[in-house]
């Protein structure tokens, strides 16, 4: 399935939010092949819906307008929690390109999944935790012209990350990434059913329009190409903002 939650797809969204922006709801109907060209005529949905408490303790500062102050952003304390809801039908063997004696395969899927922000002063901790299901047909017969159903795909996983304004000016970043696929080990992806990563980091803001990123990632065990041993594909990741 080459559907990916994170990519820009195409389609039409609508949603709202009271005055104090303390809910916020949207729900799409979208292309789901990415920021590639429609390949059927089926939409995808997409339902999404949040809720903010606002926890400042002073009723006047929590009915106050967010603002900057001298040390940077100063925003509400408050926490975020959302979900949302994504389901959809691949579509494989499109005009009959893989197999001819058979109509186009279509496999429904859903993602699910919940996310939180918790702001406090200085200090910002959200993440993110999804389950997505992927119904499997395998292709069968002397001349593969025979669908049956097959074991479907399930996968979980999500992230944490949490920031820190040392000062206006620089930002300390710690990330956690993790995914639990038994598919990506069967395929030798990763050495167990769990990939995950850990990214410590620093933003620096140079500019009002400039910023700077310097991450560390220590990644999960992966196979070594052509060969029985793993290895940690770690790495260094920096990056430059520039908004005009």
């Amino acid at each position: 399935n080459p559907f990916l939650l994170g990519a820009p797809q195409r389609g039409i969204e609508i949603g709202g939010y009271p005055n104090d922006g303390n809910l916020g709801w949207s729900l799409a109907l979208v292309d789901g092949n990415n920021d590639n060209p429609a390949v059927r005529n089926s939409k995808d949905v997409y339902a999404r819906v949040w809720k903010q408490f606002n926890l400042e303790r002073d009723p006047a500062v929590r009915n106050t307008v967010q603002a900057a102050g001298p040390t940077g952003p100063r925003d509400h304390t408050s926490l975020r929690l959302g979900s949302f809801y994504y389901y959809g039908r691949n579509a494989l063997n499109v005009g009959g390109t893989l197999f001819p004696d058979l109509p186009t395969i279509r496999d429904p899927f859903y993602r699910v999944g919940g996310d939180f922000r918790f702001k406090y002063r200085k200090a910002e901790l959200y993440g993110l935790g999804m389950f997505g299901h992927d119904a499997n047909q395998l292709v069968t017969g002397e001349n593969s012209d025979r669908l049956m159903a097959g074991p479907p795909v399930n996968f979980s996983g999500g992230f944490a990350e949490g920031e820190y304004w040392i000062y206006p000016w620089l930002i300390g970043i710690m990330r956690y990434d993790v995914v639990n696929s038994p598919m990506d080990f069967q395929n030798s992806i990763s050495k167990g059913f769990t990939r995950n990563r850990v990214s410590p980091g620093v933003q620096i803001l140079i500019r009002a329009n400039i910023k700077a990123l310097f991450e560390y990632q220590r990644r999960w065990e992966a196979p070594v190409p052509g060969m029985a041993e793993f290895f940690r594909p770690n790495g260094f990741v920096t990056g430059v903002d520039f908004v005009f």
